[in-house]
Order: C-alpha cells, then sequence, then structure tokens
C-alpha cells in the first residue's frame, strides 16, 4: 500500500479520492499501525493544506475498529510532516473528532491532541516552566520564571501545559 501512496505520489495522479480509497484498502487489509502511519505521513506530506481531510479519513478507514492508539497514530503522524506542525495539531483533531463522531474514542482526542502537540519541535511552551519558589509575591517584587501572580500577591504554580487549580476542592 505504501508503494502505491508513493508512485502516485511521483506520477502526479494522486488526489484526496485516491488516498481515501488506499487509506480505506488498507484499513479493511489489516495493515499495521506504523504502515498506516507511514501512508498517512506520506498523503499528509503530499498534501499539506488536505491534513486534517487526510487525518479524518484514515480514522474512519478503520470503521468500528478506531482505537486511541489507532488515533494517536493517525493524529501524530500527519503532525509530523506539517510545515508548522504546532499549529497544525487543532485542525488535524477538530476534524479526526468530527469524524469520530459520538463514539467513545472521541473523548480521547482532546488528551492526544495535547500529547502530540507537547511533542511537535516548534511547540513555544518547550523547556517552559512556571514553579513557584515563593507563596507571596511583594508589590514591585520581580516573580520567578513568568509565575501568574493574583491580585494580592499570590502567585499561581504548575506549567504552561498543566497549571495548578486556583481554587480548593470546596470550590474557594
Amino acid at each position: 500500500m505504501a508503494g502505491a501512496v508513493q508512485a502516485g505520489l511521483k506520477s502526479g495522479s494522486l488526489d484526496m479520492k485516491a488516498v481515501t480509497s488506499i487509506l480505506n484498502a488498507a484499513a479493511k487489509a489489516g495493515v499495521s499501525d506504523p504502515v498506516m502511519g507511514s501512508m498517512v505521513s506520506m498523503a499528509a506530506g503530499a498534501f499539506p493544506g488536505n491534513a486534517p481531510a487526510i487525518a479524518s479519513a484514515a480514522v474512519r478507514s478503520y470503521g468500528t475498529h478506531v482505537t486511541e492508539a489507532r488515533v494517536r497514530n493517525v493524529v501524530a503522524s500527519t503532525v509530523a510532516v506539517q510545515p508548522n506542525p504546532y499549529a497544525s495539531v487543532s485542525p488535524i483533531c477538530e476534524a479526526v473528532t468530527k469524524a469520530l463522531g459520538n463514539s467513545i474514542v472521541a473523548n480521547t482526542v482532546p488528551a492526544i491532541a495535547v500529547s502530540v502537540a507537547a511533542q511537535t519541535p516548534d511547540n513555544p511552551l518547550q523547556g517552559v516552566t512556571a514553579q513557584p519558589t515563593q507563596t507571596l509575591v511583594k508589590p514591585g517584587e520581580e516573580t520567578s520564571g513568568g509565575a501568574l501572580v493574583l491580585p494580592g500577591g499570590m502567585s499561581v504554580g504548575g506549567t504552561p501545559t498543566s497549571p495548578s487549580p486556583v481554587s480548593d476542592p470546596a470550590g474557594n
């Protein structure tokens, strides 16, 4: 199957209909997840503007055999070959969520999006943490590492991808 994608790309005869039919045939044939990921990468690299459609076609091709691991593989494979991987995560995951409809797997897409975005090479939050070294900040005092400071001088901990809760469990 990957050979068909490669040959179609070289000849210029590969279009979205052909990509969809190849992905459907591959899923029906039971290709391994790495092979499906490779095919999705080739197609998404050839058609970067259609990456969300390619990802959703790949997910739909699994039919009732779609799993969280397969969705993660498709999303990661699609994002990896985009010119701006970090910015492409959201539209790709939105298309995949729509393709999944009301399935249980659709509920896992936000977590997959966060995980894939964190691993993109152009992630603007890579290596950034905002762990406070103190709990109260005096007026005019510098805060450590860009920590968020609430009115009254209370600094909020956590990281940009996993902020600390602002309220306690009672909601205060």
